[in-house]
């Protein structure tokens, strides 16, 4: 059984999230989120007039380096990498 979960795994989607303290207030925020698959990543935030837009990146990394032009940012990411199996 844990064989079949280790393939169903392989390529999946890794979750994330940018945080930053846009307001420079020491209230570090999750400021977009999205999930990475091998070859993109597709990164979700949200707008002032409370829409959301969308953007796809070639890595969760070149999503983070967009943001970090706006704010000092990092990547919080949902689980590792590689999990032991």
């Amino acid at each position: 059984m844990i064989e079949d979960d280790v393939i169903l795994l392989e390529g999946a989607p890794r979750l994330f999230g940018i945080v930053a303290d846009p307001f420079d207030d020491d209230h570090p925020q999750v400021v977009a989120w999205g999930h990475e698959l091998p070859d993109q990543a597709v990164l979700t935030w949200r707008l002032g007039n409370g829409k959301s837009e969308i953007a796809v990146f070639r890595s969760a990394e070149a999503a983070l380096a967009t943001a970090q032009q706006l704010y000092p940012a990092w990547i919080l990411w949902t689980a590792p990498a590689e999990q032991g199996f």
